[in-house]
């Protein structure tokens, strides 16, 4: 041991630690990429073991620092170096001079031998620098170039050419009038078709499910968009943890360009159970059981059940993807409800099926039929009610985000047309129409969100409409702060009526401090009205409050106190603290 202490010590006796000094350069990305490749910043808690070892890593870092910044457009850069011992340290200072940052005054797409402009590829139209992502008079910056060649691959493979590739880069450095000049000459190979597809790694989900829901057909022209588009249907189906499309590289006998997918199944049936506590229902329980690959096919079978002093609920639910259509789902449930609040008790059985339709990527579109048994009692309006109803729900959303929208809007129309099955002359239309709007007022850390909701129900007397169909106030989507599902007229023991119409307005401020913290101070305003038609005139609830929200990756948590301003005192708690992950709306 003694042996080894004297080999060791004069190594670390010889040892000479150094800070670093960059000097004369204020551009920061530059500076970073220096950074990055210096051996001086790399090794620093390596020191050399004299002086000379210094100055040899010095000149030996400079010649790549120097490539940096002509990566930055930096042309005429040079620099310097001194080292100097300052408070019992060695000082190492890199001068850098960077000179002016060139600009990039042309940019041109060539042919494979750099002879003549590449304008004659069909149905690729011409390359001009914008289209590729260049501004002519900007910094002349490499990655900018580079990324320029990457959009031009893009967009010939866009054209049909997926095996083109850049051949040569040219680029010209004018000293004289600080520019630079640059190119691409380019093979852009044959025009390719969709050929045949191999796939690998089913298991369970059968080929036809994969071949039914492919964005290209074999024999078209080749596009990356459908072969992403196709990617993308495939992880949406929740089926794959991974779907990778590749192509060979090069045509195959027939002139087509044959395909490879490689995926990886994900688990198909899934068990969830919880438990939660809430100020409405008290301690409760949940469960769930669900196969999101039925017959192999992509159906989904689940049972959901809900359990609480307040609350009972069982439903089963059968979803066949791809019906008749892409992107349309048949959906058919059963459902046993048993709801136990202040405003009612009620039992409902529930039998439905609906067509739900994704008509693109922000619009969305569901009909179907339901047929409902409504007993409810311990209420203003008892009744026993066999009603069956045409859904009809559509939607236009182009908010940025489902969970934490800040910027876009939505349009939402639910309209149900209700037939009493046990007296023909009893029926009614309930309409409700939901607009929410995201507008970021400085950036999308600050954010003003408003929601406007009417409703309306026509048709038979309100006395032949269920209660639990008519409109009630009262929850985190309207009236925060007041008493659930109670805010309508009153009975003389304080029971709500419910309105045959209604209007709801809220607004947010969503204010976030950091990547993680951030708060919402709001204001609600409603009223609910015995007329077909919201009555403007009538009675308003106001409630104001402020919520906490946590950002995470899979979105805020919500956290929110609502204080009633027009509070009922034989009714209304002084506040109500509601807790949700996204945010209220």
């Amino acid at each position: 041991m003694k042996r080894l202490l004297l080999i060791l010590t004069p190594f670390f006796l010889s040892a000479l630690p150094y800070e670093l000094n960059f000097v004369g350069l204020k551009d920061d990305a530059a500076l970073k990429a220096m950074f990055d490749v210096s051996d001086l910043v790399t090794l620093q808690d390596r020191p050399p073991a004299s002086i000379n070892g210094l100055r040899y890593r010095i000149n030996g870092d400079i010649p790549d620092l120097i490539n940096v910044l002509h990566a930055f457009g930096y042309y005429d850069a040079a620099i310097t170096s001194d080292v100097t011992l300052e408070k019992h340290a060695v000082q190492v200072y890199l001068y850098i001079h960077p000179g002016p940052q060139y600009k990039l005054s042309s940019y041109e797409v060539f042919n494979q031998e750099c002879t003549t402009l590449a304008t004659s590829i069909p149905s690729c139209g011409t390359f001009t620098p914008e289209k590729l992502g260049l501004k002519l008079g900007a910094p002349a910056l490499s990655i900018d170039i580079v990324n320029a060649e990457l959009t031009l691959l893009t967009e010939l493979a866009r054209c049909g050419y997926p095996l083109a590739s850049v051949e040569k880069r040219r680029i010209i450095v004018d000293m004289q009038d600080k520019v630079v000049e640059a190119a691409a000459c380019i093979d852009e190979g044959p025009q390719a078709q969709f050929g045949p597809l191999s796939i690998h790694g089913l298991k369970s989900v059968k080929p036809c499910f994969i071949f039914r829901r492919l964005d290209w057909r074999e024999g078209e022209i080749y596009s990356p968009d459908e072969v992403e588009q196709t990617q993308k249907s495939l992880l949406d189906s929740g089926l794959f943890s991974s779907v990778m499309i590749s192509h060979e590289s090069q045509l195959d006998e027939m002139g087509q360009l044959p395909l490879k997918m490689r995926l990886t199944e994900s688990k198909h049936k899934q068990v969830s159970l919880g438990v939660f506590y809430a100020t409405v229902d008290g301690p409760g329980a949940t469960f769930a059981w669900t196969n999101r690959n039925l017959r192999g096919m992509g159906e989904i079978l689940s049972i959901d059940g809900e359990f609480s002093g307040r609350y009972l609920s069982g439903t089963v639910t059968y979803k066949k993807p791809d019906f008749f259509f892409l992107d349309q789902t048949y959906r058919i449930l059963g459902q046993i409800e048993r709801v136990r609040i202040h405003a009612y008790t009620a039992l409902t059985y529930k039998g439905a099926n609906y067509i739900d339709k994704k008509l693109d990527t922000r619009r969305n579109l569901s009909v179907g039929l339901e047929i409902e048994q409504i007993d409810v009692t311990n209420s203003a309006s008892n009744g026993n009610y066999l009603l069956i109803a045409l859904p009809v729900f559509a939607k236009y959303n182009t908010a940025d985000d489902l969970m934490n929208p800040t910027k876009g809007y939505s349009i939402t129309y639910q309209a149900q047309l209700f037939q009493s099955l046990e007296n023909g002359y009893q029926r009614f239309a309930k309409q409700r129409l939901t607009t929410t709007f995201y507008i970021p007022l400085w950036s999308k850390w600050f954010v003003f969100a408003t929601r406007a909701q009417f409703g309306s129900i026509a048709g038979t007397r309100q006395k032949n409409v269920p209660l639990p169909i008519l409109f009630l106030g009262g929850s985190e989507d309207d009236l925060r702060g007041y008493r659930y599902m109670t805010v309508s007229p009153l009975n003389s023991h304080n029971k709500p009526y419910g309105g045959r119409s209604a209007v709801f307005l809220t607004g947010e401020l969503r204010i976030r401090f950091t990547e993680t913290l951030g708060i919402v101070p709001f204001a609600d305003f409603g009223t609910v009205t015995f007329s077909e038609l919201p009555e403007l005139d009538a009675k308003w609830y106001k409630s104001a409050g402020i919520g906490l929200r946590y950002y995470t990756f899979f979105g805020p948590l919500r956290a929110d106190i609502g204080f009633p301003l027009d509070r009922r005192e034989s009714i209304d708690p002084p506040f109500r603290i509601y807790a949700s992950i996204g945010q209220t709306f």
